[in-house]
């Protein structure tokens, strides 16, 4: 893969973190994950798609997620299924 360059000062992009989750965990089809490129020299925040390759699918509902994270659709269900009791 191409490295990732600053487009206001031209140095290399450095990732910070892959695959994090952005957008609503009620609304799957707009969830989204992206890894976030900091700048060292101007410290400009880039987001680009993530690779599929570190997603996978939660066997319990089918939801897309990082694989640094538990799946969020589940959490959800199971504090409101707690708070309903």
């Amino acid at each position: 893969m191409a490295e990732k360059m600053c487009p206001s000062c031209h140095k290399a992009l450095k990732l910070k973190e892959s695959g994090y989750p952005m957008g609503s965990a009620f609304l799957k089809a707009d969830r989204v994950h992206v890894d976030i490129y900091e700048c060292p020299e101007c410290h400009a925040i880039r987001l680009y798609s993530s690779d599929e390759g570190d997603m996978v699918t939660c066997p319990k509902c089918g939801t897309l997620h990082s694989a640094k994270e538990a799946c969020a659709v589940c959490a959800l269900n199971s504090a409101f299924d707690k708070a309903n009791q």
